[in-house]
């Protein structure tokens, strides 16, 4: 009963937050749908409901206009209505009957409308905190990452160090600015062992400068996820947040996992762990009565191996951990810190833009990948996904909600505007030809074609979420 009583705020919150993301993800919907109203009442269209949300409608009012404003039942979508969208139609002002041009500008329009809200939000979240810089958590220069020894050769001037938040990276006189762990690998993808690049480098709160460091392992990055391989070159190690944790836990809220030992070994012989399955291996094996789990090279935790324990390791890394009083749903690995740099009004713009257009670029390379096989489907998910993600992203903050809410916008911007069967770029292109050839494609063919497109594009956003869940 305590127990209930003392998890109920968590779960009002986790409530809170769910809610929150679908009204983020209805509002993207809705500005997307409203892309296309505004447009077509430019021209003239003729449009028979505006709808937010899908199915049953719960609230309907009738317009002077003639046009039918809906709010229904399920918060997963919306839809903007034109007369004769699908068929042919008598009226002059039909959706079929108006110029290919004029449909062509109101079917983007749904993706500007995204893609611009997009950007007002990062422009916002630029000036009020800055742009995000990731800094370096652990830098490891003699440590062992991943079973490979770091050459321990390369002077500490020419290495990146704890504390230290990379700006950009300047490879072969090519400069490429950091938004995202994306961006490391672009800047340093095929880069060899032993390369010099050069790193703009941000100390403090403002004081940036330039620095030249050393390659310690060739990067050879086969998607968008290995990302830990520039980590190893940059000489970048990982350590496992906790947090939050138990009152009775020795471990604090906060704290990171470097190593786990025996008592009294020293820090450089005890084993590095990078997820909680690390840590029941370990213990699963071990032939001491008491371990360390050291929280900084400085620092370590001292914990007897009890039967419960034993037992937690044999079950795996979720039961160890919070058989050691931490709760499992704040287990977190951290490669880098982040911190925010803010700029003036000119570069807040400047660097708004370019961040946006390099978020609609990894949508790009996100969907290649897939597409040639070099990342799998587990790496992308669907509308459960989206809302669950969205969820747990916003709990961390209003900065953070503010980024999520950037990234859904343009992934619907580019998304709608691939030509897809049911998408707005595929009757994009259907518009087009009708436009090239001076008639349309057969009005039934074309309603087929999208028909099954929304098929199978509903089924693979199930199927992408049963992946994630399983």
């Amino acid at each position: 009963m305590i127990y209930n009583l003392l998890a109920m705020p968590t779960v009002l919150r986790t409530a809170l937050y769910a809610i929150l993301a679908i009204l983020m993800l209805m509002l993207m919907i809705t500005v997307h749908e409203l892309g296309h109203y505004l447009v077509g009442k430019i021209f003239k269209f003729k449009i028979n409901e505006f709808a937010i949300g899908m199915g049953p409608a719960i609230f309907k009012r009738k317009m002077k206009s003639g046009e039918q404003f809906s709010i229904r039942l399920f918060p997963f979508g919306g839809f903007c209505a034109f007369e004769g969208e699908d068929d042919d139609k008598d009226d002059p002002n039909a959706f079929n009957n108006k110029k290919p041009w004029q449909r062509i500008l109101v079917l983007i329009a749904g993706a500007f409308m995204n893609y611009i809200l997009a950007l007002l939000i990062i422009i916002l979240s630029m000036s009020i905190y800055g742009q995000t810089v990731m800094g370096v958590q652990y830098a490891r220069h003699d440590d062992a990452i991943y079973g490979q020894t770091i050459d321990s050769q390369i002077p500490a001037d020419k290495s990146i160090n704890d504390g230290e938040y990379i700006l950009s990276i300047t490879k072969n006189g090519k400069k490429t600015n950091v938004y995202m762990t994306v961006d490391l690998i672009s800047a340093l993808n095929h880069a060899k062992k032993g390369d010099e690049v050069t790193l703009e480098i941000m100390k403090g709160d403002k004081n940036t400068e330039k620095k030249t460091i050393i390659l310690r392992s060739d990067v050879e990055c086969k998607n968008i996820t290995e990302v830990t391989k520039v980590y190893e070159a940059l000489g970048i190690g990982s350590a496992m947040q906790v947090e939050p944790t138990r009152e009775d836990s020795p471990l604090k809220s906060g704290n990171f996992i470097i190593k786990i030992g025996k008592t009294g070994e020293e820090y450089k012989n005890a084993t590095f762990v990078y997820s909680a399955d690390d840590i029941a291996y370990v213990l699963k094996n071990f032939d001491g009565d008491s371990f360390a789990i050291w929280t900084s090279r400085d620092n370590s935790v001292i914990f007897t191996l009890s039967d419960e324990l034993k037992t937690a390791a044999s079950s795996g890394g979720e039961a160890i951990m919070a058989a050691l009083g931490v709760k499992d749903t704040g287990v977190r690995s951290y490669y880098t810190a982040a911190k925010y740099m803010k700029l003036g009004f000119f570069r807040t713009i400047g660097h708004s833009f370019e961040y946006s257009f390099k978020i609609a670029g990894t949508v790009f390379r996100t969907l290649g990948q897939l597409l040639t096989g070099k990342l799998g489907l587990n790496a992308v998910g669907g509308t459960v996904t989206t809302i669950v993600t969205t969820t747990k992203v916003i709990s961390y903050g209003f900065v953070y909600a503010l980024e999520i809410m950037s990234f859904i916008g343009v992934n619907l911007a580019v998304f709608n505007l691939l030509p897809i069967p049911a998408l707005d770029g595929a009757r994009v292109v259907f518009c087009l030809i009708e436009w090239i050839r001076k008639k349309p494609v057969n009005r039934k063919i074309e309603a087929a074609v999208n028909g099954i497109g929304l098929i199978l594009i509903l089924g693979f956003a199930i199927l992408v979420d049963i992946l994630q869940f399983i």
